[in-house]
């Protein structure tokens, strides 16, 4: 029997661990920071279709947690999911792949031999996620309004929900499936302090009460934000290891609306996805019929650049795990993001001026200097990129000059894709679980 920890049950933990305990053979224990939830025990605000209510939720997001998003602003919250399931149990359900050219940008920019498009096209269609597109009766009137005023946004997003509108996280559609294994355990309220190395080989983990764990193999997936806080906590000499840091920098214009939203239904229900001049389908518009329960007549519309080119890191602020890291995105320092966000809220704008829009409210005054946007700017909680493959990990998800020791979930991508992250690394813990699962299935039969 061949035993594997899985740090994190997020998005990207719960796939692996459900997809490695398939095979008999393979002992997988999962550990999770946050609270362990069974699918049937999710509270209602969870597993509603508002993530402003899910986000409310106690104990479901990391509460120390800061992030300085542009030069000149001051560090503030950033929102992770913490508990099993992680972020897709509190996002907004929005499940895009991408743009075929991400991922062929992968392959030829990045060495990242196998992540084309043609390759991993076929592994988005295997997930287990449930999607579906909101029925047009459950749009709320931003989301209809920009419909209206947008043709791009007028046949909806894909969400991660089922039939009856409840959400489905990976919790939901991999780990629950899989509670009944024998070879799989599932340890909540665990959170990871280092990896046990013996000289270059992963040989387990400690969490940080002291518990020491042993396995023959450790994959990382506590996220783009604590994986690398991890990894550098446990002396892993790997160069790059927290660098690379992308989000998707994005621009709040707020609706003063006619008609408060009404509690409890659907926040956001499409989005645009448009084209800059200088890229291709490298912006978008998201609309948002719920902000705060404490302003129930403000709508946004988002305007976002999708195409990022800025990079920030992730360092630690202290080696105790119960000190989150020292976030930094750094955007906007690339010119090519700042010209792509100002013609998002160019874009934005226009919207904001149809009838549609003009029916349901009136667009808040804001400074569009660019002091003011980068004061403003926020993100899509989208973090990404601080171990990524063809630097920090190989193709296959191996920490270069390790053994036994992976990392697998969104801080492998090499570049952001023009796309919510959620199916994306999905479909990366999909990938990688397999490759892992036929070498320690392989080397358990020797």
């Amino acid at each position: 029997m061949t035993k594997v920890i899985v740090v994190g049950g997020g998005s990207a933990g719960c796939v692996v661990a459900a997809r490695l305990s398939e095979h008999p053979d393979i002992d997988v224990v999962l550990l999770e920071a946050g609270p362990d939830l069974r699918a049937e025990e999710t509270p209602a605000e969870m597993a509603g279709p508002n993530f402003v209510d899910a986000l409310a939720v106690p104990g479901r997001t990391w509460p120390d947690l800061v992030a300085r998003r542009a030069i000149g602003q001051a560090p503030r919250t950033y929102v992770r999911g913490r508990g099993i399931g992680g972020s897709s149990a509190v996002n907004a359900m929005v499940a895009l792949p991408g743009e075929p050219g991400d991922y062929d940008r992968w392959a030829r920019d990045h060495g990242c031999v196998g992540w084309s498009w043609a390759e991993v096209a076929p592994w988005f269609e295997q997930t287990a996620l449930t999607l579906r597109r909101a029925p047009r009766h459950e749009w709320a009137q931003v989301n209809k309004a920009l419909a209206d005023a947008v043709p791009e946004a007028r046949a909806g997003a894909r969400l991660t929900r089922d039939d009856s509108g409840r959400r489905v996280s990976t919790n939901d559609a991999y780990l629950d499936p899989a509670r009944a294994r024998a070879n799989l355990t599932v340890r909540g309220d665990a959170l990871v302090d280092r990896i046990l190395l013996d000289g270059r080989r992963a040989v387990g983990a400690r969490l940080a009460d002291g518990t020491e764990l042993d396995a023959d193999a450790v994959v990382v997936s506590a996220g783009a934000i604590h994986s690398p806080a991890i990894l550098l906590r446990s002396r892993v000499d790997v160069s790059g290891i927290g660098a690379g840091l992308q989000d998707h920098p994005s621009f709040p214009l707020g609706i003063r609306l006619r008609e408060p939203a009404a509690p409890g239904t659907l926040a956001i229900a499409t989005t645009a996805q448009l084209s800059s001049s200088i890229g291709h389908r490298d912006l978008q518009l998201l609309p948002i019929d719920h902000v705060d329960p404490a302003f129930p007549d403000l709508g946004l519309l988002m305007a976002a650049a999708m195409d990022v080119w800025s990079r920030g890191d992730v360092r630690l602020a202290s080696d105790d795990p119960l000190v989150d890291p020292i976030v930094d995105f750094d955007m906007l320092s690339d010119d090519r993001d700042v010209e792509v966000l100002l013609q998002a809220i160019e874009l934005a704008d226009q919207a904001l001026a149809h009838p549609a829009m003009r029916a349901i409210g009136e667009p808040i005054p804001v400074d569009r200097s660019i002091d003011s946007i980068r004061a403003g700017l926020g993100d899509y909680v989208h973090a990404a990129g601080t171990c990524a493959m063809g630097r920090v990990v190989d193709t296959r998800g191996r920490v270069v000059s390790y053994d036994s020791l992976f990392v697998c979930d969104a801080s492998v991508m090499p570049r952001l894709p023009r796309a919510n992250t959620l199916l994306p690394t999905v479909m990366i813990a999909e990938r990688l679980a397999s490759s892992l699962r036929a070498s320690l299935t392989s080397l358990a039969s020797r």
